[in-house]
């Protein structure tokens, strides 16, 4: 009944709309079911691991009618969850990871589609709790507690996921309507977008005209919610489809994990990534993808090398915006690597820590790069105490920039923060020798300007083709922000001019706070 409209068989649109489309009919579609209503009987312990558990369990013992297995560990596996069931899916991929048993159904799994899901919680958790302990149920269950508002539990799922992400394609699809929970006609938003949508490097996310149950029912396959979900379906499979007619050996999880302390890396940027991107406000950055400089640093058809340098003044933006193109780029299907300086973590404004991530993040979408940097083990170079000119020699130099097996689009990397490194000109002058590579590299540096930055980059070689860009004075972004954030009454006339008051108070700072700004408007007013 989750994915039936009106409780109608007959609209039961895994099996009735989607073995008509091409491509998809290709595959098999099972589903998988849980006790998650609050009215049945059940162990009131039961968690989202437990239904994880299981999940795994079914998957490794599935048999067909004929009781023959179903080897899923064999073929690609998509999932498409709604609510809580993206949790479960989430732990089981997670709890999968170190459990040989499972090794070969992890490995299968190539995406995601989320419908509604509730990634950092929602308040609805505390009513149903309430509505529990009002019918005389002493406890309620476990999992209602895991999806509390940013609980424990899914704090803990979301550091953990966002690490190993990147395997997948991944596609947020969310609610817009509230929905009625059965209390005198009271409607409410069981879940807001914040919570829906992830924000990591390449999701696609869209919403969807429905309440939190009718994301995954629909009424027909003209159904426009039936239809962007079916798009996704169909892109992701003929994606699939693509790349095992050209598969080449793909970089194993033990080759991964040898890389990874070859390389001693403790954290990818994933996490940096992901805290700039939750401070990104809809409608701000998109000037960037309209700016010649920029344009011209991602489109140009020339194969030579390029560098951009993207400037401003403290808290202007420039963290967000780096990661508003980090996911543009990746959304693209670009080859982008990135990490986000930051002065208060010492390792984080080293250089040699920068090339060892790039390195990294680059093999993991590289298996014939991956399989190179594995062969450095017999070298016994300890990369984690090496200086970055012994880095950049043996990486990039004599590995990188000979391969001649790499495609012909180019590679970007993305690095915020340069004002916050330990030594910037260093920096400027080790990634200006891209010059020397045999593969398109095209680098993005964002930080503060000055003049010892200036006259770094006068030092660039002009094969580089450098370019910059400066977000000073550009307040289309702060007054959007404010604009959404902003909520009083009067005109709309009123209304903008304290818009207008306010951008100017903040003077290009995000980090001026609003109620501050508001409060001394109000006594000028």
């Amino acid at each position: 009944m989750t994915w039936s409209k009106h409780k109608d068989p007959e609209l039961f649109w895994p099996l009735t709309f989607l073995p008509l489309e091409p491509d998809i009919c290709l595959a098999r579609i099972m589903t998988f079911g849980y006790n998650a209503s609050v009215h049945r009987a059940g162990n009131v312990s039961t968690s989202i691991l437990d239904f994880a558990k299981g999940l795994l369990f079914d998957l490794k013992y599935a048999k067909d009618e004929q009781m023959e297995d179903l080897n899923m560990g064999n073929v690609p596996l998509v999932f498409v969850v709604h609510s809580m069931g993206g949790l479960i899916v989430k732990e089981a991929y997670m709890q999968g990871q170190n459990d040989p048993e499972y090794e070969s159904i992890i490995k299968a799994i190539s995406a995601i589609a989320f419908l509604a899901t509730p990634h950092r919680g929602t308040d609805l958790a505390n009513i149903l709790n309430r509505i529990l302990q009002s019918a005389m149920v002493t406890n309620s269950k476990q999992y209602i507690s895991d999806l509390a508002k940013n609980s424990f539990t899914l704090q803990k799922l979301n550091e953990q996921f966002r690490h190993i992400a990147p395997r997948l394609d991944i596609i947020s699809l969310y609610e817009t309507r509230p929905t009625s929970i059965g209390l005198k006609n009271t409607r409410v938003m069981i879940l807001e977008k914040d919570s829906s949508v992830l924000g990591y490097p390449g999701e696609t996310s869209k919403a969807l005209d429905a309440d939190h149950h009718g994301v995954c029912k629909y009424d027909s396959p003209r159904d426009p919610n039936y239809i962007a979900v079916r798009n996704v379906l169909k892109s992701i499979v003929s994606k699939i489809i693509s790349s095992t007619a050209h598969k080449r050996p793909p970089t194993t999880r033990r080759e991964s994990h040898d890389l990874k302390s070859l390389l001693a890396i403790t954290e990818l940027p994933g996490v940096d990534y992901s805290f700039f991107r939750d401070q990104w406000f809809q409608g701000t950055s998109d000037w960037i993808l309209q700016d010649t400089q920029y344009l011209e640093w991602l489109n140009d058809p020339d194969q030579s090398p390029r560098l951009l340098w993207i400037n401003g003044g403290a808290a202007a933006g420039k963290s967000v915006l780096s990661s508003f193109i980090i996911n543009d780029l990746v959304e693209k299907g670009a080859s982008c690597q990135y990490f986000f300086i930051r002065f208060g973590h010492q390792k984080k404004r080293s250089l040699s820590l920068i090339l060892r991530s790039i390195a990294y993040q680059l093999a993991q979408s590289w298996p014939e790069f991956s399989h190179k940097l594995v062969d450095l083990k017999d070298e016994g170079i300890e990369f984690e105490t090496a200086n970055s000119r012994t880095i950049w020699e043996c990486i990039f130099r004599l590995i990188l920039f000979e391969m001649k097996e790499r495609q012909h689009d180019p590679v970007y990397w993305v690095i915020d923060g340069l004002d916050e490194a330990d030594d910037p000109r260093t920096i400027i002058r080790t990634l200006s020798s891209i010059t020397s590579s045999s593969i398109q590299i095209r680098i993005l540096l964002a930080g503060r300007n000055s003049s010892e930055m200036e006259t770094a980059f006068q030092k660039v070689p002009k094969t580089l083709n450098l370019r910059s860009i400066s977000i000073e004075g550009r307040q289309g972004d702060m007054r959007c922000f404010i604009r959404g954030e902003l909520t009083m009454s009067g005109s709309a006339d009123f209304k903008e001019s304290v818009i207008e008051r306010l951008v100017k108070g903040a003077q290009n700072n995000f980090l001026v706070r609003l109620a501050s700004l508001s409060t001394h408007l109000i006594k000028q007013y």
